[in-house]
């Protein structure tokens, strides 16, 4: 197998809803499923998955009873120029007078997501700016018979982002970061010779999921 390296444009960027649960029937091959049960015996969940897991279906399964799955509702969105992220463990100080080295415990796990939007308008479709602006700021969005629709401020947020997107081949292993996330700062600036671009950062928070990452082979059609 060639080792596979990625660049930045490789990344894909989505924002997802949970949908209703799911607990009987076959997965749709290729969607993305947030684990919610697991039954005690034949559980056809794959093998290694807990509770709060997300995985992607890459086989045929067919749901044991018992066994309970919410399906992602992924949407993509192209504005981003650039999204970056940090991952930053707190080491707490538990010192004491008669240790000879400083002595740390690991404290909670600080994720912060950042990237740069390019301002964009649709005439029907929402976009990753309306989600961005529109969670800080009340959006009033005018629809075809006149009315308006009226944004949701201070809402938590689904984000995946995929890393490995852009690399074509039935081998790939694709790398996603799932996190739940507050929309925590935004602007915009202004100028000639330059795309019109917003900030945005983003913390990643509490949710129906932890933050995880997963690395899985690409569905066989």
């Amino acid at each position: 197998m060639t080792l596979k390296r990625v660049i930045n444009e490789d990344t894909g960027i989505y924002f997802f809803e949970l949908g209703d649960e799911k607990t009987t029937g076959a997965l749709t091959l290729g969607d993305r499923y947030l684990v919610t049960a697991i039954a005690t015996s034949d559980s056809t969940i794959p093998q290694g998955l807990q509770i709060g897991d997300i995985f992607r279906c890459t086989t045929a399964i067919t749901l044991a009873s018992g066994d309970k799955v919410k399906p992602l509702t992924m949407t993509k969105f192209c504005g981003y120029q650039n999204i970056d992220g940090t991952f930053d463990r707190e080491q707490i100080d538990v010192t004491t007078i008669c240790d000879k080295t400083t002595t740390y415990r690991a404290g909670r796990l600080t994720v912060e997501l950042s990237g740069t939007l390019v301002v964009e308008t649709s005439t029907g479709e929402e976009t990753a700016t309306d989600i961005v602006m529109g969670n800080l700021l009340t959006l009033l969005d005018q629809q075809a018979d006149g009315s308006y629709n009226r944004s949701t401020t201070g809402v938590d947020v689904n984000v995946a982002i995929v890393l490995t997107e852009g690399i074509a081949g039935a081998d790939v292993k694709d790398l996603t970061l799932y996190a739940p996330a507050q929309i925590t700062s935004g602007g915009f600036s202004g100028g000639t010779n330059s795309a019109k671009t917003a900030d945005v950062s983003l913390s990643v928070t509490t949710g129906d999921f932890e933050p995880q990452f997963v690395k899985e082979k690409r569905p066989q059609e």
